[in-house]
């Protein structure tokens, strides 16, 4: 996902100087991901799109504090949604699984497979947070979101080498919950 637009430094200099058609080219490269992040966690899509909304108002709000490195600002976008849950947890302390998936089977899906999936897709979901938290998030950002290594140990402030390692016990555990289970 590292596939910078080009003249992001640009784009990031004119947003920060209040630029909005540059702040919003960056809302539209970055969104989808950033909600994808965001969905995953809370598997609600009003909470998602909530949530994600604050995450780019607060990116518009403290743009100044972001340095352009010559790589994508997914990362940051990322840490912010990752604050901005946290907050929203704090407020809510529940889970809700958005049922809406039922209204989205298309006609030619068997019912029986869409529900098994639905069905494995939460049990995932659940077995992943049992694991410890800097796992969970390595392995959303790597599988969910498709960042690289170097992306999410930037996003993390780690060595590429311990998000490798936070990867490697996170797809460990969650495969001996998931093996548990069977």
């Amino acid at each position: 996902m590292d596939h910078a637009i080009p003249n992001m430094e640009q784009i990031i200099n004119r947003a920060k100087q209040g630029d909005q058609e540059a702040f919003s080219t960056l809302y539209k490269e970055y969104v989808t991901p950033v909600y994808r992040y965001v969905y995953f966690r809370v598997r609600n899509q009003a909470d998602a799109e909530d949530i994600t909304q604050d995450v780019f108002i607060k990116t518009y709000q403290h743009l100044d504090r972001y340095s352009y490195m010559g790589t994508s600002p997914l990362a940051y976008l990322i840490t912010i949604a990752r604050n901005t849950l946290t907050d929203h947890w704090r407020k809510k302390k529940t889970f809700h699984l958005d049922e809406d998936w039922a209204m989205n089977i298309s006609d030619t899906v068997n019912l029986e497979t869409a529900i098994s999936r639905k069905y494995e897709a939460h049990h995932v979901q659940e077995k992943l947070k049992l694991i410890p938290e800097d796992q969970q998030n390595v392995i959303i950002m790597k599988f969910i979101n498709d960042l690289s290594n170097k992306e999410i140990a930037q996003t993390l402030g780690k060595t590429e080498e311990s998000v490798r390692q936070l990867q490697s016990r996170g797809l460990k555990s969650l495969r001996e919950l998931l093996n548990s289970y069977e």
